[in-house]
């Protein structure tokens, strides 16, 4: 059956190559995600979870040959979720879906570990989020909302004043931010396709959340009663981060090792991307998950998955 053309139950078993399933959470209802299994025995399973103004579908590029793919030829079962107004997990923000950071934290992702653990209770299960994806996979396991065996994350950070040392990079976050915030409250929701910043439109009360995070300098709930750096501190899983050199601005090196060195450090490594695989420049933000670019370092996550 073709991926994508097929939006059945997650306790229905999924076609050997793969196809989109629905499963409950929360207050929204069905999410969709993608099913993949390998060509032999499965040694673990890896839930994908995708960057902000993204859907599950970077995964899978380029030419289905994608991260999804790799961890599928390392012997790894693979959920690639689309969050809630994301891909297929409608309605989107331009047909009104709203949604928070909040809501992947205590919903999203906690709901499809608990699939995952029920379908697959014997299976290493490992969390591999891009960007917001990591954010999102580290906040839910450090406040105990979900339960992993590990996570890896990629480019991922969190926008604070405090954690960007480089001057002309905090006022160029800043100024991002407000023509954001600005952005949001002309149109009602942030129109990153309009826009060339990505696949999805983000809801006005996310970008609220983000905004927030960087005004306020500091990564917390909505109601401001849980600090998630501070729950970093206590996260019990082992955590792979992997930055890139070529990121120059959404997820510098220096932020990323601030960011994830939060965690215990018994517990964490922290790999960095210093050049590409053929030898050219090391990948930008995107590009570390949307091209080829660095798969040695997805091999390096595919063995974290199954240690």
């Amino acid at each position: 059956m073709p991926i994508g053309r097929s939006r059945r139950s997650f306790s229905t078993p999924p076609a050997p190559r793969g196809e989109v399933v629905s499963f409950a959470a929360g207050s929204w209802g069905q999410l969709a995600v993608e099913v993949r299994e390998p060509s032999g025995p499965a040694q673990g399973t890896a839930i994908l979870l995708h960057s902000t103004m993204a859907s599950r579908r970077i995964f899978n590029s380029p030419r289905e040959q994608g991260l999804a793919t790799l961890l599928n030829d390392n012997r790894l079962r693979t959920l690639a979720l689309d969050f809630r107004g994301h891909g297929d997990s409608g309605p989107n923000a331009r047909q009104g879906g709203v949604w928070t950071f909040d809501d992947f934290v205590r919903e999203d992702v906690p709901a499809l570990c608990r699939a995952a653990r029920d379908r697959w209770p014997e299976d290493k299960l490992t969390l591999v989020g891009h960007s917001l994806g990591g954010q999102a996979a580290i906040a839910s396991v450090a406040t105990g909302l979900a339960d992993a065996d590990a996570i890896v994350v990629l480019s991922t950070n969190v926008w604070l004043p405090s954690d960007e040392s480089n001057p002309v990079l905090r006022a160029k976050k800043a100024a991002i931010v407000r023509f954001c915030g600005l952005t949001t409250r002309a149109r009602g929701y942030f129109p990153a396709r309009a826009l060339g910043f990505g696949s999805d439109d983000e809801a006005a009360a996310y970008m609220a959340a983000w905004t927030r995070f960087w005004t306020r300098d500091r990564w917390t709930n909505e109601d401001l009663g849980i600090d998630y750096l501070e729950a970093m501190s206590r996260l019990r899983v082992p955590l792979l981060s992997i930055s890139s050199l070529g990121d120059d601005c959404f997820c510098t090196p220096p932020c990323a090792a601030r960011f994830v060195l939060r965690a215990p450090r018994e517990r964490t490594t922290f790999e960095l991307v210093r050049r590409a695989d053929d030898g050219g420049p090391p990948p930008p933000h995107m590009e570390l998950v949307t091209t080829r670019a660095a798969a040695s370092f997805w091999q390096r996550a595919a063995d974290f998955c199954k240690a």
